[in-house]
């Protein structure tokens, strides 16, 4: 089953995939602000995306500088 949520506050949409009962196990940053999320057998599980209401405005999303 597909699960999806908007936090406005956060400016964050999320999309779950996987089991409801998949544990989660870290993310990897496939574009700016667009990260998948995998599970402990290292199967794909969610997609995270930041900025929405900026990619819905077609503002360009840029990485942060390295420190």
């Amino acid at each position: 089953m597909i699960r999806t949520n908007y936090d406005p506050e956060a400016d964050v949409f999320y999309v779950r995939f996987g089991p409801a009962d998949a544990r989660y196990d870290g993310a990897q940053e496939v574009a700016p602000g667009v990260f998948v999320e995998f599970a402990a057998n290292g199967n794909a599980i969610g997609l995270e995306v930041i900025s929405v209401r900026k990619r819905a405005a077609g503002e360009q999303i840029l990485k942060p500088a390295a420190e």
